[in-house]
């Protein structure tokens, strides 16, 4: 199953790494044939820089010289072609290559007469049929002709497969024209060389080099004899907008004369054969080098094999043309051209995915993806009071308030990267060493904070707490979210440092899914509502108990709160826990009103809830849902207010409760924390005294003179006071003399599901007798 995931993941990485996005693009511009314009371009410009003007054995003779067609043009005149063409093989041509002639008739005299003119120079003499270029079909169709080929005279065919825009790419050595095989005017000078079926022109020619006469002036007799001797002669039409007119790679995008192509392609011919490769060895050739490129871990290395990965496509296709091999090259191109600013975008978001946008430092994702060497330990680092730091700060310092704590690190751990995890963590690697030696190591780091930060002129007090992992056979992240957690919990104990130790790691698994296992166990009924009851001094009986949320799991059995009410705190899972508490306590009212009316459930509200903005409209919805009456039979217990984060919001959110008609309970008071200022600063209706100073109230005359002074306070404020942790009735009956209203402990009873406390609820009714009378 291992292996299966890790191919599984490693087949879901590839189909969204940049290679295979790119070479999808490629494959659906090969079957959709959209890829010719890159191909275009490369070809062009590649002889562009390539082609040369060189000495060259043909002339091209324009029967038009370059216009449209006119009467007065030799192109006109078969009469006057056939006098051409007597005088040009009279002058010692090796090979002529007339058009086929622009017909007027079957008896026309001057169509005898270069018919004539043609059977006395049939050894030396092609007459050339030309060809419409069909760009949209990327070939050539051969013009219909009505002259009669006479008897004994050769024919070819000038007939190229072109691009998109009518670029000629190839032609075939022969190709048929009214039911016969005609060769390509291409193929006429085949010297016994092995072409293969198809004729590639010679690119590297710049068709300059071949000269242009007007065949005006040699009927007139201007040019010399031996500007025709031993050479191949085009006698044709050369006005560039005939629809036999091709691009030619190299010449820019001015149309030439077919017949300069065919010049070409004869050359092309003679050069020997051309093996067609195709376009998929270069882009194999290109998709391997760009998986060598990512396989390499050196930054140097790797920019060199990208490097050679795209010049091998640029330079390579053009360098094997020239040795006689063809290389489709625009599926290649357009790889390199998709991959590179694919690559570049995926890198950017790998960038901004691993760095920190505050302070511009590598984050704990660049330190996962960087690795973690056995031979070190992950440090985890937790600011104390990081975020009212940065609360005292204008926005523009809070990068460099990371900054400044990451060099203070840095220093002293031996300028090692420090890593930044935001919300004051940062993360860095030590050396393996004693936990003694790395224990004083810490002290000193800690040392080092003992002096303020000056930011920007503020002056910033802090302190620091380490989380240690050295669980060396763990993943990469699993080592650094267990420095970040020990780090929390040092925090936490105000200790200096928590090690992330072998029985941690044991239980990591299902702290890990702790979240998620609420979650389910909410669902399910794993996670359930207990409740504790109190006793009323006032009226002897049960009058109210404290919902309590329980949790057995089916595996681990019996989990306390204070194994999970922390994490799901901080996860953000303690709003859903106390809806989930408060929904149930009210829909348990009815029941118990029905035996014990009135009857009050307190419920416990999270000091991370009470300044929350929903508050007060989520609780509202409930009480709509559950259709309570009363909401004076609720009483909100507000636990840790101390650490409110927004004090003003709270007092607004707490008012709105009590103006709807619940009842607020100080929990814990006298912990030091929830002290007489919270007496005057939340509108309340009880306190609730902490256990510390019930247990001693028999043994301690100076704790039994605080509790009484609190009742008496709390009374004289109007305010009821109850007694939590009473666990014998020597204390129950101390506190009934002090005056307390209602007391809650193991003595009266502990935690219970609904129908026990129902039970306990009846049986305490009716004064003095009953059984739950018998504890109290």
């Amino acid at each position: 199953m291992g292996n299966e995931a890790t191919t599984g993941g490693s087949m879901r990485a590839f189909l969204k790494s940049p290679l295979f996005v790119t070479l999808a693009i490629v494959l659906l511009g090969v079957f959709t044939q959209s890829l010719q314009f890159f191909e275009h371009v490369y070809w062009n410009v590649w002889f562009k820089n390539r082609a040369q003007i060189e000495q060259t054995d043909a002339v091209v003779v324009s029967l038009d010289n370059g216009l449209p067609l006119s009467s007065s043009s030799v192109a006109s005149s078969p009469a006057r072609q056939a006098e051409l063409l007597d005088n040009i093989a009279g002058m010692g041509a090796r090979t002529v290559f007339l058009d086929y002639p622009q017909t007027t008739g079957e008896r026309d005299l001057g169509e005898e007469a270069l018919r004539d003119a043609l059977k006395r120079n049939s050894a030396n003499t092609i007459l050339v049929r030309r060809s419409s270029v069909r760009s949209d079909l990327n070939h050539s169709e051969p013009n219909r002709a009505s002259f009669r080929l006479p008897e004994g005279v050769r024919q070819a065919v000038s007939a190229w497969n072109v691009n998109f825009i009518g670029y000629a790419v190839d032609t075939k050595r022969a190709t048929i024209v009214d039911k016969v095989w005609v060769p390509s005017v291409a193929s006429t000078q085949d010297r016994g060389v092995d072409q293969g079926d198809l004729i590639f022109p010679d690119f590297s020619l710049r068709l300059d080099s071949v000269p242009v006469v007007d065949a005006r002036a040699v009927l007139q007799g201007q040019i010399t004899a031996g500007s025709f001797r031993d050479k191949l002669v085009f006698i044709t039409m050369t006005n560039p907008q005939l629809d036999s007119a091709l691009g030619y790679f190299g010449h820019g995008a001015q149309k030439v004369p077919a017949a300069l192509v065919d010049y070409s392609g004869i050359r092309g011919a003679t050069k020997g054969e051309v093996t067609v490769l195709g376009w998929v060895p270069l882009l194999v050739a290109f998709a391997s080098m760009i998986i060598l490129g990512t396989r390499t871990r050196r930054r140097s290395a790797k920019l060199i094999v990208y490097v050679c990965a795209a010049l091998m496509v640029l330079v390579v296709p053009g360098l094997a043309r020239e040795y006689g091999y063809f290389l489709t090259v625009g599926p290649s191109l357009v790889a390199v051209l998709v991959y590179a600013p694919l690559r570049s975008s995926q890198k950017w978001r790998s960038r901004v995915q691993m760095t920190s946008s505050a302070s511009g430092l590598p984050n704990i994702t660049a330190m996962a993806a960087e690795g973690v060497d056995r031979t070190f330990d992950v440090i985890a680092v937790s600011v104390s009071q990081y975020e009212q730091m940065l609360a005292s700060l204008p926005r523009e310092l809070h990068g460099e308030c990371a900054r400044q704590i990451a060099r203070r690190i840095g220093l002293g751990a031996g300028d090692r990267e420090v890593y930044d995890n935001d919300n004051g963590h940062f993360v860095w690697l030590e050396s393996s060493k004693t936990l003694d030696d790395l224990i004083e190591h810490l002290e000193g780091l800690r040392a080092l904070f003992s002096s303020p930060l000056v930011i920007g002129g503020h002056v910033l007090d802090t302190t620091v707490h380490f989380g240690i992992d050295r669980n060396i056979d763990s993943k990469p992240i699993s080592r650094i979210q267990s420095a970040l957690a020990s780090a929390n919990e040092a925090q936490s104990k105000g200790k200096l440092y928590e090690e992330f130790g072998e029985q941690r790691l044991a239980q990591s698994p299902w702290e890990l899914s702790l979240h998620a296992r609420i979650d389910e166990g909410l669902r399910n009924g794993d996670i359930w509502l207990a409740l504790q009851p109190q006793f009323d001094f006032r009226h002897n009986r049960i009058s109210g108990a404290e919902a309590l949320i329980r949790w057995t799991d089916p595996e681990r059995g019996v989990i306390p709160p204070d194994a999970f009410i922390l994490q799901a705190e901080r996860a953000g899972r303690i709003e859903a826990i106390t809806y989930w508490v408060l929904e149930r306590s009210i829909r348990m009212l009815d029941q118990l009103n029905a035996v014990a009316a009135p009857f009050q459930i307190s419920v416990n509200l999270s000091a991370r809830m009470v300044d929350h903005p929903g508050l007060v409209h989520r609780v509202a919805d409930i009480v709509r849902e559950t259709g309570l009456k009363d909401c004076s039979n609720i009483t909100f217990e507000v636990t840790e207010t101390f650490s409110m984060a927004n004090r003003e919001q709270a007092k607004i959110n707490l008012a709105a409760l009590r103006t709807m008609g619940f009842r607020l309970s100080i929990d814990d008071f006298g912990t030091g924390q929830a002290s007489l200022a919270y007496l005057a600063e939340i509108p309340s209706d009880e306190i609730k005294l902490d256990r510390r100073f019930i247990r001693s109230i028999t043994m301690d005359h100076r704790d039994q003179l605080i509790v009484e002074s609190v009742i008496g306070l709390a009374h004289s404020l109007g305010q009821e006071v109850v007694a939590e942790g009473i666990e014998d009735i020597v204390t129950l009956e101390a506190l009934r003399k002090l005056g307390c209203d209602l007391a809650q402990g193991y003595h009266i009873g502990r935690p219970m599901k609904l129908p026990e406390l129902l039970e306990l609820v009846d049986l305490s009714q009716g004064g003095t007798a009953g059984g739950a009378r018998a504890n109290v």
